[in-house]
């Protein structure tokens, strides 16, 4: 949320309003019943504020967005970097999609820039512009709309990118694209804030102890660490004290219990 919103925001002096507004950033809906929803959306609609979320995408003629790109340097550069991007000339859906994001979303031109250069990735290249439409949804329910809010995010998502990748590499993911269990844990020990050393630490502990890679052993070890606020090398090295038995014991019992939970999919043992 901007000051320049906030500021708007406060001049209606409307709760109702600005309840409409907060769970509408956020893709929420109000629980204030139909009457006082309406009244707040309309007092929103009067001032130009009411969130896209609460708004049917609107359809743009040719016209209307030829118009756009000639009276708006902003998004004339947008649809540019976009047919760049994408590496041809934007269709009618694509520029509608774009527009919408512009207009409908209330993306500034240089966020929605930044937001293009972050969906081309490493690649540099655009697949869809679904894929930019739908992560623009993301940026707004996330409140990103402001370059310093933007780069904020990219730069924290490029690190935890950086670091999955070195996660995958010290495990020994290479070579072939992670399954979704593996994608999954790691990006929750990333999100957890250990790093590629801490968890190969822990990698190394579950394939010594259980003998091999058990990816639910790992998680409750890290986890285990996170509680106990343990999550660089040397945090885990110093207050880390099971002993080897009493790890191969845990893994024991964690691979019985697999075991037994396949076999009751499997209608064995009944």
């Amino acid at each position: 949320m901007t000051m320049e919103e906030l500021d708007r925001l406060l001049a209606l002096e409307d709760g109702d309003a600005a309840l409409v507004f907060l769970c509408g950033k956020r893709g929420r809906e109000p629980q204030i019943g139909e009457t006082r929803m309406a009244q707040a959306r309309k007092k929103l609609g009067s001032a130009g504020m009411l969130p896209s979320s609460f708004i049917e995408r609107p359809s743009y003629s040719a016209g209307e967005i030829a118009q756009s790109k000639l009276t708006d340097p902003g998004f004339r550069a947008v649809v540019d970097e976009a047919e760049r991007l994408m590496g041809k000339a934007l269709s009618p859906s694509d520029l509608q999609t774009l527009h919408s994001i512009r207009h409908w979303r209330g993306l500034p031109s240089g966020v929605l820039l930044m937001l293009l250069h972050y969906c081309a990735g490493e690649k540099k290249y655009i697949t869809s512009m679904k894929q930019v439409d739908k992560e623009a949804g993301f940026w707004e329910k996330e409140g990103i709309d402001g370059e310093a809010e933007a780069e904020r995010f990219i730069t924290r998502k490029e690190a935890s990118r950086e670091a999955t990748a070195k996660i995958y590499k010290r495990i020994g993911i290479f070579g072939r694209e992670p399954g979704a269990t593996e994608k999954r844990y790691v990006a929750s020990w990333v999100e957890m804030g250990f790093s590629p050393e801490a968890i190969a630490i822990a990698y190394d502990k579950t394939t010594q102890n259980a003998g091999w890679p058990a990816w639910a052993y790992c998680d409750k070890i890290i986890r285990r660490w996170h509680e106990n606020g343990w999550h660089t090398p040397e945090q885990i090295e110093r207050n880390d004290k099971k002993t080897p038995a009493v790890q191969r014991n845990e893994a024991a019992g964690s691979y019985e219990r697999n075991k037994e939970a396949l076999r009751r999919v499997k209608g064995e043992g009944r």
